[in-house]
Parts: structure tokens; sequence; C-alpha cells
């Protein structure tokens, strides 16, 4: 039996490794933006884990309340902000970044704490140092 699952485990893993499931991690300097548009977003998904509370920005609303558990935050696909916050919804995915991220960095400088960008320069470098590797919010 433990060796059953050990397989399974493995095989899981070759899987998930091969068809590249799970969060999306792409070196932000391989993304190139469209003429005449800005870079995608660099989002240090790890520096924000250090000083947030995961369900600060993941989250499942029923009735006007933040119902999401930090057991649903698998890195499965429900769990991404495309998934809720694509092209047809009522708050699509662009909308709901520039929202939650400068609606968040506005409260923390407005409270005289260290933030994060807040204009979009800062949030859509034309050029991110080459040892960057973070969550890239592609368009």
């Amino acid at each position: 039996m433990d060796r059953m699952v050990i397989i399974a485990v493995i095989v899981w893993i070759v899987t998930l490794s091969v068809f590249r499931f799970g969060p999306a991690l792409t070196p932000a300097t391989e993304i190139e933006p469209a003429e005449g548009e800005r870079p995608a977003a660099f989002f240090p998904h790890d520096n924000h884990m250090e000083v947030l509370d995961c369900l600060a920005c993941h989250h499942r609303y029923e009735d006007g309340k933040n119902v999401a558990t930090e057991d649903e935050l698998d890195g499965s696909d429900e769990m991404r902000c495309r998934y809720c916050h694509h092209e047809d919804a009522s708050v699509n995915a662009r909308e709901a970044f520039h929202r939650q991220c400068i609606r968040c960095h506005r409260q923390y400088d407005k409270a005289g704490e260290t933030t994060g960008p807040r204009t979009c320069g800062e949030c859509h470098p034309v050029t991110v140092p080459e040892d960057a590797y973070g969550l890239v919010i592609e368009r």
C-alpha cells in the first residue's frame, strides 16, 4: 500500500511539472509587452507573504463576506485571481488588480508605513532586474 502511495505522488509531481500546472511563475524578463502597451506587472508574491495574511488578497465572497479559508490556498487554479476575474466577469482581472493593489498600497502609505508601488510605472517597470523572479501578472 505504501509503495502505491509513493508511486502515485511521484506520478502526480511529474505530471504537474510536465504540464506546468500550479502558479505561473515566469521570469519577468521573458515577457515582452505588446506594441504601445505597458509591460506586465511584476508582483513579488514572497514579499507580500512575509507581511500579509493570505486572506487579505485571496478571497471568495458569499453575501458580502470573505468565506475563503487558508486550507483552500493549495495552489489550485481556483485560488488564482483570473479564475474568477476573467474577461467576462463583472470585475475583470485588470480592474481587480488595480483596485486591490493600489487601494492597499495607498492605505499603507496614508498610515505612514512602508508600502509598494502606487503609480503605473512602478508596477509595470520597463526593465526588471535580471535576477528578479516573481509572479508576473500577464495581460
